[in-house]
């Protein structure tokens, strides 16, 4: 007997076989009364009349951020912003750092911007005009600079900063005053930003390099307690913190083009728009294929046999991180689960979908991302399938830009990676997944 799957009907439009225990997530309604149009099948017609059309999941507007940007504007710092002209080329740090501002500044995502330099003491609020100024090198005078344990907390002592997506740019190199607080680094870092585990904050981390041109100061003093650069490349970071779903609204809809190195720490999106596609698909890859197939009340009637079936879903996965989004990450790190039975992701079958395959077919309008799923057994009466995106560990480029001696300027920072671990301590082990949607099933045996 193959395997059946069904969406939603009356259980006086459907036959008993096909009843359904169970709601599934809620992104798609039923409709309440049968249409005589016949439904879509792989193997057999169904009952004449039975069928069901889901309704498109309304999209959900999410509140406009309200975000801060702090520039860390310190002597190690300076030569990150060198005055330009026609003849001298703007640094990577500028084009970088004076696109995302202004981003901030336009993006209509962004509801309320504040932006600050980091000096000495507290965050001063400047404006928008004196920040792009400073990055592009219109400011003379540098400050000391503040202890990078001290600037974040400082930071995260702003009133409201828990409730905004607070943005720190900086180089995040840590040259304490004190040399005993070297070996204190993780615990510093997790004391300075208690907040982000207080209040369950996100903490993502990017991480580029650029050419600087002026006195570096290095955290390891020893032979040279600064040296002058004339475009040597160092790195500098971009930190950005908050409520977990804002941070992921900024990283995917503010700071475009982020560069590669990329770190993210509890982040987590509200549950996006997931449901079976099933009917109206022109796309023959799209149908369903293996068994007889149907919908009902939102969820999936199996009686698995010989033949597996195989039918793809659509998930609107906009919040997540642009790089996050991208097909070979989705099929290494999105989880399958499905407890007493079987079921799996179909290899090379995520992908975004095309802006003319939204507007061709109404069924694919609210999704970013199809996939291919496979429900091969199903050993209980009931059952839920799950799919997840697990929340990755400290990435690997990490380990590779971190130094215990940057005397010697290189792409490397001192100590980055016990500064991350500060950081990844604030979480528990495993870190809580980004989303998970899920799907009930019954066994129709």
């Amino acid at each position: 007997m193959p395997i059946s799957v069904s969406v939603g009907l009356p259980a006086s439009c459907l036959f008993r076989r096909f009843r359904l225990a169970g709601v599934f997530f809620g992104t798609i309604s039923l409709l309440s009364a049968c249409t005589s149009e016949p439904a879509e099948t792989t193997a057999s017609k169904p009952a004449k009349g039975a069928k069901v059309v889901a309704e498109v999941p309304a999209a959900t507007e999410m509140a406009p951020l309200k975000v801060s940007v702090f520039l860390e504007y310190s002597g190690g710092m300076k030569g990150f912003v060198p005055r330009g002209g026609a003849d001298k080329p703007a640094t990577e740090f500028q084009q970088r750092i004076g696109a995302l501002i202004t981003e901030t500044q336009v993006s209509g995502a962004v509801a309320e911007r504040k932006f600050y330099l980091c000096e000495n003491a507290a965050p001063r609020a400047v404006p928008f005009q004196q920040l792009r100024d400073v990055v592009q090198g219109e400011v003379n005078q540098a400050a000391l600079g503040t202890e990078l344990p001290q600037m974040l907390e400082g930071i995260l002592a702003m009133p409201q900063a828990t409730q905004r997506v607070s943005v720190v740019i900086s180089d995040f190199i840590y040259g304490p005053a004190r040399k005993s607080d070297f070996s204190q680094l993780p615990n510093l870092i997790r004391t300075a930003i208690a907040p982000v585990s207080q209040q369950q904050l996100a903490v993502a981390v990017f991480g580029e390099t650029s050419h600087f041109y002026g006195t570096y100061h290095p955290a390891v003093k020893t032979p040279m307690p600064k040296r002058p650069l004339n475009g040597e490349k160092v790195p500098y970071y971009v930190w950005v913190i908050g409520p977990p779903a804002q941070v992921a609204r900024f990283a995917a809809e503010v700071f475009k083009n982020a560069p590669a190195q990329q770190a993210f720490f509890g982040l987590k999106t509200s549950q996006p728009a997931f449901a079976p596609l099933l009917t109206k698909l022109t796309d023959p890859k799209l149908k369903s294929s293996g068994g007889t197939v149907y919908a009902e009340n939102n969820g999936l009637t199996l009686n698995p046999s010989d033949d597996p079936v195989d039918f793809s879903v659509g998930m609107n996965l906009k919040e997540l991180p642009a790089a996050w989004q991208k097909p070979a990450f989705l099929a290494q790190h999105l989880q399958v689960r499905l407890p007493n039975g079987q079921a799996s992701l179909l290899p090379n079958s995520v992908r975004p979908l095309t802006e003319e395959e939204q507007s061709g077919q109404p069924v694919l309008a609210p999704y970013t991302h199809v996939a291919r799923l496979r429900v091969s057994k199903l050993a209980s009466p009931t059952a839920t399938l799950t799919i997840a995106l697990p929340a990755p560990e400290t990435p690997e480029w990490v380990a590779a830009w971190s130094t215990t001696n940057d005397n010697t300027p290189a792409a490397r920072t001192f100590g980055l990676d016990q500064v991350l671990a500060g950081v990844r301590q604030s979480y528990p082990t495993p870190l809580p997944a980004v989303f998970t949607v899920q799907l009930p099933l019954k066994n129709d045996k």
